[in-house]
This record gives C-alpha cells, structure tokens and sequence, in this order.
C-alpha cells in the first residue's frame, strides 16, 4: 500500500489521476447508457446501440490509462509505439463487446459474473499492452504480487459493477454500476502502476518512431471527444425513450381507464345511460341494452315501458327536476322483454358545464326482489307479533349504548310483573339476578360481548315478583358491533325451565339413590369416601367403613315374600340413616348388603362401638304388617388411614373384615386384620388352582356306600369329589366347592364329577345305582337335561342306574324353572332325590311341587338320634311322610350300630355313612361290588332252586 501511495504522489502529477478517473466514469457511464438502449431496441439498431456502448466503454478504459501515463514521470524521458498503442484501444473495445454482448438479452447473476470476469481480464491486458508500448531509456521490472493485487482488484470490482445492473430492462438506476465499474479500471491502474519500477539504463539509445506525448494527447482528446459524442446520443436516447415511456403510459392509463369504466358500469346490477338534453342516448351499459336493445334510444321509448299508472306523474317530475337542473330520483315499474312489470329506483345526474347542463347520466335499479321482500317482511313482522303473544318464550332487545331496552310482555309474565310494571333497561335485569349466579353470569356476558365465544347461553335463577327464586335459560347475541368491534346491540330470550330444573333433580338425585331406601348407592358413596380420604391426606384425621350384610334375610325373603323383604330393607335403612352423625353416609349397594362412612372415628376402638350400636339397633324386631320380623347384622370395619388410604383398599379390607365376621357365626362385627388380606390372597391362589385342576387331571372320585337296612346288600353308591393337589395333597371337599359354587366353577366341576361316575359305574360288574349331586349353578342351565342325555349316551349308563341328587335351594330360587328341569331330567328315566331334606323352610312345600323319587334325611338330625330325643322324633316323622307319600328315604351319616337298629326298626330302607364304610377310590371297593354280585347269584340260584327250576 505504500509503494501506491508512492506512486500516486510522487510519480504521477497532481491533475492526472482525478481527470483521468472523471474521464473513466463519464465513459463507463455512457456505455452503460448505450447498452440499456440495446436492450430495448431490436435488429440492426440494437446491435448498432451495442457496438457504441462497447467502443464507449473500450474508449474510456484506454483513455483513462493513458491520461494517467500522461502525467507519470519515472524520472527520464518517455514516448510510445504507435502500432502497440493502437492495438491497446482495440484491445480494450474487442473485451468491452464481448462482455456486452453477454448481458444484451439475459441478465443472470451467472452471465454478469462471466461478462465481469472477461470485462476485468481485458481491462488488465489493456494496461499491460499499452505498457509494452511505452519506450523509456532503460526496462520495467515489475513485482508479481502487486501486480495479481492489482488484477485481483480490477476483477472484483468489475464484476460487482455487472452484477448490480438492473435485471430488467428500465429496471432501476445505473449510478452504483458506473461508480463500481469506474473504480475497478482506476484502481486496476494504479495498483498496477505501484507494481512497476523502472531501472534505468546508460547504454538505451533514443527511441525511434516513437509516438510524442503531444500525439498521445492529441489521440486521447479525439477518443474523448468521440465518447462525448457517444454519451450526448445516449443522453438524447434516453431522454426520448423516457418521453416514450410517459407517452405510451399515459395512453395504455386512457384506454384502461376507459375500459375499466365501461367493465364497471357492465357489471352493475343497475342500468346506465348517458344523454344529451335532446333525449338521444349516447352511451349506454349491458344492462340497458337488455332491456331497450343495442341501438340508440330516445326519451319517448324509455317513458313508453312505464306503467301506465305512475307515467304521467313520472313525467311531470321530471320536467320540473329537467327545468332546475337537479338530481331526478323515483321508483317506477318499467316493463322487461317478456312483458312484465319490475320496480326499478332510478336516478338521474345533471352533468354541468358552464352552468348549462351539457348531457344527463342515469341509473336504474332493479328493486322489485327488495320491495316484495318489503312486504313479506311487513307480513312476516305481523305474524311474528302474533306468535311473540302467543309463544312461551320472553325476547329482549337491548342497546348496549344507552341501556334502553324493548322488553316482551312474555319476559315480564313469566317473573310475575305486569307490562311496564318495571324499567325496561339491562340494570332491571342484573338486580334480578340470584346473588349466587351473578358473577358467572355477568362473566360469561362480557366474554360474549368481547367476541370470546359466539353465543351467550346461561341457565341462572332470577327473583320473581313474589320474591321466590325461578330458573330460566337466557339465550343472547350480539347483533352489532362498530369498526372496532365494540358490541352495540343484543338480543336474546328468556324461559322458564323451572320444571326441567325440577325433573333433572330428580334424575340426578335417582342417579346416585337407591330406588326402594332412598339411601345413596354405591356410586355415590364412593365418592364421598373419596373426597373424606382426600381431606384426610390433605388435613389428617381418620375415618371409617362399615360393611353391612343383613343375616337371615333371604330366609326372610323366601318365607315371607317379596313384598315384606322390601318393607324390611326400607326399615333396616331408616334406622341406619337415623343413627348418623354430621359428615356420616349411610348407603345401600344392592340386595341386603349396606354400608356406613363414619366421617370421624376415634380409632378402630371407636369404629367398633358404632358396629355394635347399629348391629343393636338393626336386631330389634320390625313390624310389617300384623307381623314381626327380626334379622341380625355382620358387620365388617376397615379404618383409614390405618388399613388404607384410597377407596379402593379401604372397601376391599372392609368386606374382607364382613366375610370374617360371617365365617364367624354372624350377627357380629369385626375389624379388619393384616392377616385377613393373607387369607385372600391364599383363597385367589386356590382358585386359580382349581381353574388348573381339571386339565392337569387333579380331580378324582371317591364312593360310599348306601345299603339297604333289612339284609344289609349293598345298592348303590354316592360320588364325591376329591382334590388331590400337587403340593397341598388331598384337598378336602369343604376347602373347594364352596369356593367352586361362589366362582361358578362348579359347573364345569359337576359336569366333569357326572361324566366320571356315569364311565365308571358302565364298567362294574354288577348293575349298582350311582348318585350324583347337582348344584344350583347347574340347574341355571337351560339345556342341562340334553347334557345329561348326551352323558348317559357317551358312557353308555342306563339312566334307571343314575341317581340325581338335588338340594332345596335349586328350587327356592326359581321354582317354576327348576320344576321344568326336574320334569325332563325325570322324563329320561332317571330317578330325582332330595338331599338335605329338613335342613330347608319350606321342604314339605318342595315335596308338594314335585315328585321325588327319595328323599335324604340329612346328617345333623341321624347323629342327634342317640343324645337328643326332639331328633328321633323328626327322623320318625320324615320316615312316615315317606311311607305315606310313597316316596323311599335315605338316612345319611350312620356311623353306630345304636343309630343304624333305630332307623331300621322304624322302616328306614336306605342308609349310608361311616359304618358301612368312608368314601374310598372305586379300585379298593371292587371286592365289595363283587361280593354284592356273588350273594346275587347265590340269591338268584336259591330262587330257582325253592321254585323247582
């Protein structure tokens, strides 16, 4: 930087450099003049345009060059070749077109980079031409780095100059262009220049033929010159093609201008016309032409489509309107093409010049949809005031910018007030409002009026005149709004919805009570529960659950019906309810099952004593009717948050605790126990064993015997049912069925134990009868005769062989539908026994309904036979209603000589129990059967033998 600033200073004079940069930037801004102007032009003219710009441009390029040698002085004398000299400019114009000729017809930045590359490379071989063409008196060394500078310089510059050329033609200034392009020819040269040093030698002798510097400069002027004259053409071009510009905009501005005029009064809905004060029209628009034609009208043919009843009087107007020079406006009918009349609204505008009027312009709208819609309107109105009196609904009509307000009759009827009774304003209306719904209301209001949501729709309470509360839906909305959306008027109704307020109630109160107590269901005890657990986390406390279960109530229930079942139920509700403290609930789940939430307890201590006050309360005995009825209570307690924080554990654990209390002789409370939990985990564990055991082929059958009391022969068997677990070993009946019946796997068990004993019992060697017990649960089957049918059918038992053994409580259930099993289970030839007879309420009502083939004393009164004389009598009594009903009895649970003489001397002609031997597998009773089989032969060889055979 400092050799330039050396060379710029001392080796070039003062005047060189700034006329030679003016002369540069005078000549690039011509050129890039002329090269606008070819872009615009076509055919030889453009390429005439082109070429001026290129030699403009190429001209510039060597003037300014030699300018500045012009004032260089290295210190001894300096001329030029002439011929390398001239060859330079060329040189320099050769570059210049190609470069334009790249930009002529396509500006992209690709093409104005590549234009600028070869425009700045022949700027550079310009500069070092003409320096091969300058003689001095000794050689030019120069340095190479400041040389690439300079080039480097020159090229950038150059080609941001062609890039920041306007894309279009006429698209934007030149200015930043020629300033760019200007400095990359300068600083090309003097940087160029600063890379140059000369080194004198002695021995150089003058130069011959050589181009004096006066030569030079008078080369230079004429070069000028001839740019000058170039850029005075470039500036009259673009002065005449600017004037072009403004001309050819102006009139493309008129003819659009004249067809936007005639497109807008085309597309009209009215009709236009423009006339002279002759009449004639001189301009008319689609729409006029529709209805009097394309050629020109006069005033007599447009007054001729008048309705003769307003013509006269339209003329007459419009002759005055005529003579004062005003705006003539009227509605009239005018008659179209097909001969009808429409309502048109015409207006007529005097256009004035001088103050004459010079021509008329008119204007015809077709109004006849708006006035006929102006009369349904008026009807419609009139129908609507007749339905407003006569509809339910209150309207109101408010202006939200005065507070006035057209309120209904309807609206003040339904609070109680006359007409007008009141101020008709939107204060009226908010005094009215309950104090509990006001600030809802009021919110949701403002919302609507700030446009938040679209409808304003609020079920709320307003006070009537006679001071009660009534409910009533308002439904409002906004119907106008300024520019700036501020809500100006809204309009609404209002009605009552007491009644329906009134039915959801209702239903909402039925939803979470018990139908027949009134008390809350399980839905909504749960709920309340949780909400006591929740403040109990959040404020500590305790509180508990008692799970009720009423004892004996079915008994009750099948004895006594239906009817005083729910008599009872209502008061065993009413005491629970009365024994209740603040806070507490009291519900029912369903059946006979209750539940109490004691909101504060003083520990499990505490929620014992209020289980053994309500087990009191509950055991008094209840009149239904001329009747008294008594029904115990078990009751089980979980507390919170000892045995629980959620509602789901709290209650599991409280019906756990009820289960205990049940197992437990009833009629009694219990609380729960961790080890409670551990026994229903053990009950699951065995349940899902059980589900596991008939495919993993656990189960066995075991028989005892049932012998017949006047020579002791054996008749039959009974099965039962066995568990042999792989890890608990023999699972006794007691541990299993009940868990069976409760999970309803009992059906599938029996079905299995009947199919085991029909295949079994095929296969002995003498024809014994075998029993098998049913449960309830197999008697809900509709199809279970045809199962037995198919069983008898696979295992090939005769079903005089198979005896079905029943308890009471399969038809106490639903004794219409268990009566018809029991007729087709009979109607295949099968013999039907009742077990457990005794043991019922209603056994001899059983014995009554149908027919039973046996009957079986049950157990508990066989072993009382010995220690308990009220036994024998009731075992002498069943033994007599057999005999009289003709029905056999079976005696379960001998198991002493003492019991088995008693029932044989009073006629009993069936027994099983231990003393005739335990249920055993069928592979150790085989010697049995086949002594049975032998003392049949042995009998059946004496009978022929007495008989002479």
């Amino acid at each position: 930087m400092h050799r330039a600033f050396v060379c710029l200073t001392a080796e070039h004079t003062a005047w060189a450099i700034p006329l030679a940069a003016l002369v540069c930037w005078f000549s690039c801004r011509t050129a890039l003049h002329l090269l606008e102007q070819a872009r615009v032009e076509h055919g030889a003219r453009a390429l005439g345009w082109l070429v001026g710009a290129a030699f403009s441009a190429g001209a510039g390029i060597w003037s300014t060059h030699f300018i500045a040698m012009l004032g260089y002085d290295p210190g001894m004398g300096i001329s030029y070749d002439p011929a390398v000299t001239l060859a330079s400019l060329l040189l320099s114009v050769a570059s210049a077109l190609l470069a334009f000729a790249l930009l002529w017809r396509s500006r992209g930045p690709l093409r104005c980079a590549a234009a600028g590359a070869i425009l700045g490379l022949g700027i550079a071989a310009m500069h070092f031409t003409g320096m091969r063409g300058v003689r001095v008196e000794g050689s030019f060394v120069w340095d190479p780095i400041l040389a690439g500078v300079a080039v480097a310089t020159g090229l950038a510059l150059t080609c941001g100059a062609l890039l920041a050329l306007p894309r279009r033609p006429e698209g934007g200034r030149l200015a930043p262009a020629g300033i760019l392009l200007a400095l990359g020819i300068v600083a090309l040269h003097v940087v160029a220049m600063a890379a140059l040093r000369v080194v004198p030698d002695p021995q150089a002798g003058p130069v011959v033929d050589s181009l004096p510097h006066a030569g030079l400069a008078a080369g230079i002027a004429v070069v000028t010159l001839a740019v000058l004259a170039c850029g005075t053409l470039a500036l009259a071009a673009d002065r005449l093609r600017q004037v072009n510009r403004v001309l050819s905009a102006q009139a493309a501005a008129f003819v659009a201008s004249e067809e936007r005029m005639r497109a807008l009064t085309d597309t009209l809905p009215q009709m236009v016309w423009v006339f002279p004060p002759d009449g004639y029209t001189v301009y008319t628009n689609r729409r006029f032409q529709a209805l009097f034609g394309s050629g020109v009208s006069s005033r007599q043919q447009r007054f001729a489509t008048h309705h003769p009843d307003g013509r006269d009087a339209i003329a007459a107007a419009w002759q005055v309107a005529e003579a004062e020079a005003r705006t003539f406006e009227t509605e009239a009918r005018l008659k179209d093409l097909s001969g009808d009349y429409r309502w048109y609204k015409i207006v007529m505008v005097p256009v004035v010049h001088g103050g004459t009027v010079v021509e008329w312009i008119g204007t015809a709208l077709d109004i006849d949809d708006m006035v006929l819609a102006h009369e349904a309107l008026r009807e419609s109105e009139e129908r609507l005031a007749l339905a407003l009196d006569a509809g339910s609904d209150g309207l109101c009509d408010y202006d939200l910018r005065t507070g006035d307000a057209w309120i209904s009759d309807r609206w003040w009827q339904l609070l109680g007030y006359a007409p007008g009774e009141m101020i008709a304003d939107t204060r009226t209306w908010q005094s009215l409002l309950h104090p509990d719904d006001r600030g809802a209301v009021v919110a949701l209001l403002k919302r609507h009026l700030a446009g938040e949501i679209p409808v304003f729709e609020c079920e709320h309470r307003l006070q009537r005149k006679d001071g009660g509360w009534g409910w009533f839906l308002t439904r409002a909305k906004v119907v106008s709004r300024d520019a700036s959306g501020q809500a100006l008027r809204i309009v609404g109704t209002h009605g009552d919805i007491g009644v329906r307020k009134e039915a959801e109630g209702r239903i909402a109160h039925m939803a979470a009570h018990d139908a027949l107590t009134d008390l809350p269901n399980r839905t909504l005890f749960r709920e309340r529960l949780g909400q006591r657990l929740a403040e109990i986390a959040e404020g500590g406390g305790s509180c508990a659950v008692l799970c009720l279960d009423l004892d004996c109530f079915k008994e009750v229930n099948d004895a006594l019906g239906h009817l005083t079942g729910d008599a009872l139920l209502r008061a065993v509700a009413a005491r629970l309810g009365a024994g209740l403290e603040a806070g507490d609930t009291a519900a029912r789940l369903g059946g006979d099952e209750f539940a109490v939430l004691v909101a504060s307890v003083d520990g499990p201590g505490g929620a014992m004593a209020r289980a053994q006050a309500l087990i009191r309360e509950i055991g008094r005995p209840v009149a239904v009717g001329d009747q008294s009825v008594e029904v115990g209570a078990s009751i089980g307690i979980a507390v919170a948050p000892p045995h629980g924080t959620d509602e789901e554990t709290i209650l599991r654990r409280a019906d756990l605790a009820l289960y205990k209390a049940k197992a437990e002789g009833r009629n009694t409370a219990r609380a729960f126990e961790p080890a409670m939990d551990a026994a229903l985990a053990e009950r699951r564990l065995l349940e899902g064993d059980l589900r596991h055991a008939l495919a993993r082929d656990e189960l066995m059958l075991h028989y005892q015997p049932q012998v017949r009391s006047a020579c002791g022969r054996l008749v039959g068997f009974e099965a039962l049912v066995r568990w042999r677990h792989p890890t608990r070993g023999l699972v006794p009946p007691c541990a299993f069925i009940p868990l069976a019946e409760e999970t309803g796997l009992i059906v599938p068990l029996g079905e299995w134990v009947l199919r085991a004993a029909c295949r079994e019992a095929a296969g002995w060697a003498h024809p014994l009868k075998i029993a098998v017990n049913l449960s309830p649960r197999q008697f809900q089957q509709a199809d279970l005769p045809e199962r037995v049918r198919t069983i008898l059918a696979e295992t090939g038992l005769p079903p005089d062989r198979l005896e079905i053994e029943i308890t009471e409580t399969v038809i106490i259930n639903d004794m219409a539908r268990a009566l018809s099993v029991l007729r087709r289970l009979k109607a295949l030839g099968l013999r039907i026994a009742m077990d457990d007879f005794g043991t019922g309420y209603s056994s001899l009502a059983t014995l009554q309904a149908f027919p039973f083939d046996k009957i079986k004393i049950d157990r508990s009164f066989v072993s009382q036979l010995e220690q308990r004389p009220s036994a024998a009598v009731i075992v002498r009594a069943v033994l007599g209603l057999g005999r009289s009903l003709g029905i056999g009895v079976v005696a379960e649970g001998v198991e002493t000589d003492g019991q088995m003489r008693f029932l044989a001397e009073e006629g009993c002609e069936e027994m099983q129990g231990y003393l005739f031997g335990k249920p055993q597998p069928v592979d150790q009773l085989a010697g049995l059967i086949a002594r049975d089989a032998a003392w049949m032969r042995d009998a059946g060889e004496n009978r022929m033998m007495a008989a002479g055979i």
